[in-house]
């Protein structure tokens, strides 16, 4: 059950306090006006209206009455959609685009397409009323019964990207994804009346061979289908210049789309995606295509460009793109031919360093990542990213790569990029540690607007998860942040544990440490308590990993093992079953050797083994030993 959290915050209220007093006692107040919707109103600003009402309602302790155009009425009026009063002449036509305009006894709040109104509703309860959704169970909606509608105000917003997606837990709930801009359908489907979801239809990502063209069904018959490596054919990939391929993935799509497609939709993207593993054609047709480009990627386009031609040669498509990836071997733009208008190219950041922003020119492992995406982006009509947000090996431990969120969400607006799918522990539900709802939140503010104040939103976010203990946390961030990489060190996808932090000297770890315990002492109640104890599992991984603080070896033998026994508890008791992104990464429920002797990357169930059994059990025998040794002392 949803638990919606009514905060008073002193910096929200005077931000409320301000808007209204320009128009002091002349100002109408929120209780006094009515929400005026059009009577043949869409389901999407009918939606919007509501609530509007509802938060509106919450805020002020009142019951605003929503009415339709056609009833006169002299109050003052928020107007939502497409009412008579919101003549407003749209120069931009891009779906979520939005007005927010104060005229003579009314507001105008009015959109584009099928989430501009909506869109527009919550960016005036976040701007205007102070309301924030920081997760999809913390929402803060400051108390004002003295709510004020605002006057002056001429607003207009276009969204930076058509496509913005993440992937915690938080990310999937409507309600956090509608006011906080997530439009992606991977892991979450707006209704209809919510503006609906951008749609992957039949799978997001590595396509061919897993849906498409499947060797289960051709390879016994037809093995030239498929990808020639070294010499022989290969059920791994396609053969992406044999032409009875291209009919196959054709009439497949076809018979999705007779499935699933929906006109009415703004976009929905058919995924041509090659397969994960870098086992490309080597055939003659394939070859002399992907040399004559410099880049597999010639194959790739060519056979993208056919399946989307042929797919709307065979009917009403207008709304579908389609999706392919420029990622590991097809990283590199092609050289002679080009993605059609309605062809996604989707670079994937993979390869890349997260401590240090794309563009920095100190960062050799990311200079060919800029070089390829300004080659995209001169190409392709089209360009969306698949980057990334976690330490996928090590989940729980600490991934500090907060410096460059903002910095690289910018790069790839400056890069004419339409959509950004930004991946985080999609699986945390099973490894819900370090800071990943954070970073789900603060990604999606900066989908919405790259340039936004991103201190203040993290900030805000730390005071409303964390309590006043949350400045704390801030400060503790900021630190990991300054020692996340050096000129020579970088932070990738899977940097161990061992090597993400950099410069950690005594004092300041110790500092560190007092932070956490400066942040559980200002907790103001369990719950922010909890949610401290949570995060802090990630610095507590760190330490333990590199034998700091309780974890250090030079102190007596039982504290070290009972620092590590109390760790491995907590993640259990918090729910933690996972470590890292592979299933085999799941937390060892009886692997006591590991548990007590070994690095904690052992900790889970890839390294348990028959023939450690003996040595569990001693292992449990040493620390109860120990610890009667320790209690005599």
């Amino acid at each position: 059950m949803k638990k919606i959290v009514c905060l008073l915050l002193s910096a929200l209220f005077l931000f409320c306090l301000a808007v209204s007093a320009s128009a002091a006692e002349t100002q109408t107040k929120i209780t006094d006006a009515v929400i005026l919707i059009a009577e043949d109103a869409s389901v999407t600003d009918s939606y919007a209206a509501q609530r509007l009402k509802y938060y509106l309602d919450e805020i002020t302790g009142g019951d605003i009455a929503i009415v339709t155009d056609q009833k006169k009425t002299d109050a003052c009026a928020v107007s939502v959609g497409a009412t008579a009063l919101a003549e407003v002449d749209f120069k931009n036509e891009t779906d979520g685009s939005y007005v927010i305009r104060s005229e003579e006894n009314a507001l105008i709040i009015n959109g584009v397409g099928n989430h501009g109104t909506i869109n527009g509703v919550y960016a005036f309860l976040e701007k205007y009323c102070g309301c924030r959704w920081y997760e999809d169970e913390v929402i803060v909606i400051p108390e004002n019964k003295d709510l004020t509608v605002p006057v002056d105000l001429d607003v207009t917003y276009i969204p930076f990207f058509e496509y913005a997606e993440t992937d915690t837990k938080s990310s999937r709930d409507p309600e956090f994804a509608i006011a906080n801009g997530q439009t992606g359908g991977i892991y979450k489907n707006l209704t209809a009346e919510q503006g609906g979801s951008v749609e992957y239809l039949g799978g997001s990502s590595h396509t061919l061979v897993n849906r498409y063209c499947k060797p289960s069904v051709y390879f016994e018959e037809h093995p030239e289908y498929f990808a020639l490596v070294d010499g022989e054919r290969r059920g791994t990939q396609l053969c992406l210049t044999n032409e009875a391929v291209k009919q196959i993935v054709t009439d497949e799509v076809l018979a999705l789309l007779a499935e699933q497609h929906d006109p009415t939709a703004s976009i929905q993207i058919v995924s041509v995606t090659q397969a994960d593993n870098g086992e490309y054609c080597q055939c003659e047709n394939c070859k002399a295509l992907d040399e004559a480009n410099g880049s597999q990627a010639g194959t790739m386009i060519t056979f993208v460009n056919e399946i989307a031609r042929r797919v709307c040669a065979a009917g009403d498509y207008g709304n579908i793109a389609f999706d392919t990836f420029a990622y590991q071997y097809t990283r590199e733009a092609p050289t002679d031919v080009v993605p059609d208008n309605n062809v996604i190219v989707r670079l994937c950041s993979i390869e890349c360093c997260f401590g240090h922003t794309l563009d920095d020119p100190k960062c050799k492992e990311n200079i060919a990542f800029m070089e390829d995406l300004a080659a995209w982006s001169k190409l392709c009509k089209r360009l969306y990213i698949w980057n990334y947000s976690l330490n996928c090996d090590e989940s729980v431990n600490i991934h500090p790569n907060f410096g460059v969120l903002q910095r690289n969400i910018q790069i790839f607006h400056e890069h004419n990029v339409k959509g950004i799918y930004e991946q985080g522990v999609f699986y945390i539900a099973e490894c819900d540690a370090e800071f990943g709802e954070m970073k789900t939140y603060l990604v999606a503010k900066l989908m919405q607007d790259p340039y936004l104040d991103f201190d203040a939103e993290m900030l805000g976010y730390m005071l409303a998860v964390y309590g006043p203990g949350g400045k704390y946390l801030k400060e503790f961030v900021d630190i990991m942040t300054e020692h996340a990489v050096t000129r020579f060190s970088h932070l990738q996808l899977e940097t161990p544990s061992r090597r993400n932090l950099h410069k950690m000297k005594k004092d300041i770890i110790a500092h560190c440490d007092e932070l956490w315990e400066n942040a559980k002492t200002e907790a103001e109640n369990e719950e922010q308590l909890a949610q401290i104890r949570r995060s802090e599992l990630c610095w507590r991984y760190w330490k333990c990993s590199n034998g700091k603080s309780e974890f250090k070896l030079f102190q007596h033998p039982y504290l070290r093992l009972k620092a590590r026994q109390e760790l491995y508890d907590d993640l259990i008791k918090m729910g933690i079953t996972r470590m890292g992104e592979r299933k085999n990464h799941e937390l060892s429920t009886d692997n006591a050797f590991n548990r007590f002797f070994r690095h904690i990357y052992t900790w889970i169930t890839l390294y348990d083994e028959d023939f450690l059994t003996p040595l569990n059990r001693l292992s449990e025998s040493v620390y109860r030993f120990m610890e009667k040794m320790y209690n005599k002392m």
